[in-house]
């Protein structure tokens, strides 16, 4: 049977990779957020959390593919990261607007 072709993540690797690329989004808010730099600190956040929900889905579906692999650490820690950017996106939006 051949496999279908997915846009998704398919190996570990590039899953934890996914990760590290979105939790350094997240690093960049938390220091742009530090030195007072709202502008920049919104703009990571709002970029991280689309690549940070892209990996969690690939984890999710890899994660039915294949148990043995994709551990729950990985599941729950992009998780939490979506979660987490997710936040703060939607705490940048809300200063800008002044809401």
């Amino acid at each position: 049977m051949k496999e279908k072709k997915s846009l998704l993540l398919q190996t570990v690797k590039q899953m934890n990779q996914g990760v590290c690329v979105a939790g350094i989004g997240f690093v960049l808010y938390m220091a742009a957020s530090a030195l007072k730099w709202g502008v920049v600190a919104g703009l990571a956040s709002i970029v991280s959390f689309p690549i940070a929900l892209y990996v969690f889905v690939s984890v999710v579906a890899g994660r039915e593919k294949d148990k043995e692999a994709v551990t729950y650490n990985l599941l729950w820690g992009s998780g939490a990261l979506a979660i987490l950017l997710l936040g703060c996106a939607a705490v940048s939006v809300k200063m800008w607007f002044g809401l």
